[in-house]
């Protein structure tokens, strides 16, 4: 809501947390932001480089956890891959995002509707603080270590105001930050809370990532954890271009200044 708020109240200032840091701390504020902000998004697409060639290992043993030689050197190929598509243009670049988020999106829901149907009561409700697990620590303990994993699970939620300077209308930057918001909460919430009433807490803890792939695989087979992961795939690629995308325009905004 703050960053629906800045982009209704100042118009002015687009790129987003750069923009606002400049405008509000300083040249040496609004520097450090930009360059921080930079480091953050390159050092976090690592990750999802690791996470997408672990799961291309799911199909393709030789990827292995995603830290295999050749899938360091796959990953090396498909971020030049990434950056000469960017090259090409924002238009064509925000076009294959669109399509690459339509396609995340229904394996997702696809998985909510299964999930829900394969809920169980009594295997929710069993040991439903915790008390029996003593690693997992207190109630409190439990929600704070959650909250750690739901903060990065909202890491880009400031990616419509970076863009705000190619937007038509200005309603539109607050508007897609609430909606991208109230969306990514819904699919958490009912994705984390319907899978423990599909498996024991202790299960799900000792699956290997995509971790989801194989719930969906105890509910209907094979060929759930076979969408999940093709799901997963698309969705990597299209985070990936996106990240890349905001690294270039939080630079060039910065340097334009």
């Amino acid at each position: 809501f703050v960053f629906q708020t800045l982009a209704n109240r100042k118009p002015e200032l687009d790129s987003g947390v750069y923009a606002y840091a400049k405008a509000g701390f300083g040249d040496y504020m609004g520097f450090s932001s930009a360059w921080g902000y930079w480091i953050s998004a390159w050092m976090g697409n690592v990750g999802y480089f690791v996470l997408l060639f672990s799961t291309l290992g799911y199909f393709f043993p030789v990827f292995g956890q995603g830290n295999t030689p050749v899938a360091i050197g796959c990953a090396s190929l498909l971020l030049w891959a990434v950056h000469f598509l960017v090259l090409r243009g924002i238009k064509e670049a925000a076009f294959i995002n669109l399509v690459t988020t339509v396609a995340k999106v229904v394996p997702l829901l696809m998985f909510v509707v299964m999930a829900a149907v394969a809920f169980k009561a009594e295997i929710f409700t069993r040991d439903i603080w915790g008390a029996m697990n003593p690693d997992l620590g207190s109630v409190m303990d439990q929600v704070r270590h959650m909250m750690l994993v739901t903060v990065f699970v909202f890491i880009g939620i400031e990616g419509a105001s970076v863009y705000s300077a190619r937007a038509e209308r200005r309603a539109d930057v607050g508007r897609a930050t609430v909606i991208g918001f109230l969306g990514v909460l819904a699919l958490l919430v009912l994705v984390n809370v319907l899978s423990l009433g599909v498996m024991s807490q202790p299960e799900l803890a000792k699956l290997q990532n995509p971790s989801m792939a194989a719930v969906l695989e105890h509910v209907v087979g094979h060929w759930g954890a076979v969408l999940i992961s093709v799901g997963l795939i698309i969705s990597l690629l299209g985070a990936l271009l996106s990240w890349v995308l905001l690294c270039a325009e939080i630079m060039f905004a910065a340097a334009k200044d």
